[in-house]
């Protein structure tokens, strides 16, 4: 029934821009008008889609959002995203030593999600040079108002957030 609706939101040039899922297996799809996107695909699997990932890069997609629900992966790539590379930080444990090196190398995280026992993180190089290139990551175990109040004053925005084990 939501592959069926979310064929319709495309017929109507509506693009997934957002998605979200909970323990229980529910999941939330949001779609819109006016992003860059020219096609979209997506994958809900039992384990990280890795090889479809693999196969849509070589198509020109990317990956444009992600998240799980339970401990089902949901993945979307689009064509048109606007990035020029991605990989993909998959690790039991938070992969520290593999966001620096990106880090390192101009790619930035776009898109993050973890079940119990595995965390993701796309990491993409952007078509276009960002003018400010700042990134930062934390891991806690609550939502972390203050730190993002600090982190606004210093002009520090979040741009992905997702929810699973902090600690091995």
């Amino acid at each position: 029934m939501l592959q069926e609706w979310i064929m319709e939101q495309w017929e109507k040039n509506y693009y997934i821009s957002s998605i979200a899922g909970a323990n229980n297996g529910s999941s939330l799809v949001v779609m819109s008008k006016g992003t860059p996107y020219s096609q979209q695909s997506y994958k809900v699997s039992d384990s990280f889609p890795f090889k479809w990932i693999n196969k849509k890069w070589r198509e020109g997609f990317h990956v444009t959002s992600m998240a799980t629900a339970g401990t089902r992966w949901g993945v979307v790539m689009s064509r048109n995203a606007g990035f020029s590379d991605q990989v993909v930080e998959l690790d039991f444990l938070y992969p520290s030593e593999g966001i620096h090196r990106r880090w390192d190398n101009g790619y930035r995280i776009t898109s993050t999600a973890a079940t119990w026992d595995q965390a993701a993180l796309i990491l993409s190089v952007p078509r276009r040079k960002p003018s400010d290139e700042t990134q930062e990551t934390l891991r806690t175990s609550q939502f972390p108002s203050t730190h993002v109040k600090e982190k606004w004053a210093k002009n520090l925005y979040l741009a992905c957030i997702c929810y699973g084990r902090t600690v091995s």
